[in-house]
């Protein structure tokens, strides 16, 4: 591939993330709590298409939604060596095919992550309810 059709294809990908992820209403519907829930290795994504983890666990109760998640090569925690558990609600969630878009952006997920204390090998805990 030359370099400008590599610059095109990394341009439409980029869009096409873009887009799916600004145009998305934020909601799960009930079936797609049925086929999230339970599940393992979904990939979450910001609201501004960054990657934040792999699903290793996601419970759904009522309206609350808690993502346990694991860092991977790309991940915006990949660095931080912990796993990431994510607790928000079920309207500040939504489906993109096969993967689950959080409706916050990376800046915000990055300071409402809450290091445990450093003697301690906890998870990161994230809290997304407002």
């Amino acid at each position: 591939m030359t370099r400008l059709q590599t610059t095109l294809k990394a341009f439409t990908m980029a869009a096409a993330f873009t887009l799916a992820a600004t145009g998305s209403q934020a909601d799960l519907s009930a079936e797609d709590i049925a086929a999230f829930d339970g599940k393992s290795g979904v990939r979450v994504y910001s609201s501004d298409g960054d990657f934040v983890g792999v699903t290793n666990g996601l419970r759904v109760s009522g309206e609350r939604v808690r993502l346990f998640l694991l860092p991977r090569s790309g991940s915006i925690f990949r660095l931080r060596g912990r796993d990431v558990i994510v607790t928000t609600k079920t309207d500040l969630i939504s489906r993109r095919g096969n993967d689950l878009v959080l409706d916050a952006d990376t800046l915000r997920l990055r300071i409402k992550a809450q290091n445990p204390a450093s003697d301690q090998d906890g998870a990161l805990t994230i809290l997304l309810l407002t």
